[in-house]
């Protein structure tokens, strides 16, 4: 495992320092077994992890502080691991997206009512957006507070992206509820492109404009591009059609037993 992180430059990325060490233990250990502080103590003394990584003896309160000192040095780290790169594999597309994780317990700077993705809304969570590159390769992590909403995250990987991981045409790719239009007037003005969705209202805007015609919805695939330079991509999708299909005939007996539900039960 060691040797892999050396190859993955993630070892020199961490560094030969003791809290560069202890880091490069705690990824070790969480492949190895994902577990608690305590546990990775313990571990380290089965697999002789201070033999291995040249380290003196630690325990969980260490491995504790060590979360402090990758907070302050992630940034260091995260550009040291994208500039270890091979010059060919310089990402031109960047794919973002977040999720949330619910918290058991209330002391956590982060901790706040959100929208739950885990279904427990009776619980504080947390807001994490993850940054990859086109391969799906991970490049950045951070964390909000669990009631930022999605479209508020994107600012700062569009800076991020800018002004760490930049240097030619940088396209995003994000779900409709992720680039709407101050994300767009923002990569506009980085002169980044982007990759989205469009919604049902959006759709139908197009159509009354003109832009769109219904017979393009009955191509495998067509392409157009409106006056504004904005480029669509429409694709026929037969698995929804048919979805769509089996729901409207499913409507009228649906609501004949909603309608006689009342007479029932009087």
């Amino acid at each position: 495992m060691h040797e892999v992180a050396r190859s993955l430059g993630i070892a020199q990325a961490l560094g030969n320092t003791r809290e560069g060490k202890l880091a490069l233990w705690q990824v070790l250990a969480r492949v190895l077994d994902q577990g608690s502080r305590l546990s990775a103590v313990r571990l380290a003394g089965i697999h002789a992890a201070c033999d291995v990584l040249g380290l003196d003896s630690f325990d969980e309160d260490d491995l504790y502080a060590n979360l402090d000192w990758l907070t302050t040095q992630q940034a260091e780290i995260e550009q040291k691991l994208f500039q270890a790169r091979p010059p060919a594999c310089a990402p031109g597309l960047f794919l973002y997206d977040v999720t949330s994780s619910y918290l058991e317990g209330e002391d956590n700077a982060f901790g706040a009512f959100g929208y739950s993705r885990d279904g427990k809304r009776r619980k504080r969570q947390i807001v994490i957006g993850l940054l990859c590159d086109s391969q799906g390769q991970p490049l950045s992590i951070e964390v909000f507070p669990g009631n930022t909403q999605d479209l508020t995250t994107f600012s700062s990987q569009i800076d991020k992206v800018a002004q760490r991981f930049g240097g030619g045409a940088i396209t995003f790719v994000g779900d409709r509820g992720m680039i709407k239009t101050p994300q767009i007037t923002a990569l506009g003005e980085k002169q980044f492109h982007y990759i989205t969705a469009i919604t049902k209202p959006q759709i139908e805007a197009l159509l009354t404009q003109g832009t769109f015609q219904m017979t393009l919805f009955d191509e495998p695939l067509a392409e157009i591009t409106s006056p504004q330079g904005e480029r669509y991509i429409l694709r026929r999708n037969p698995l929804r059609a048919r979805e769509i299909a089996a729901a409207r005939e499913d409507k009228p007996s649906s609501c004949i037993n909603f309608c006689g539900w009342p007479q029932k039960m009087a």
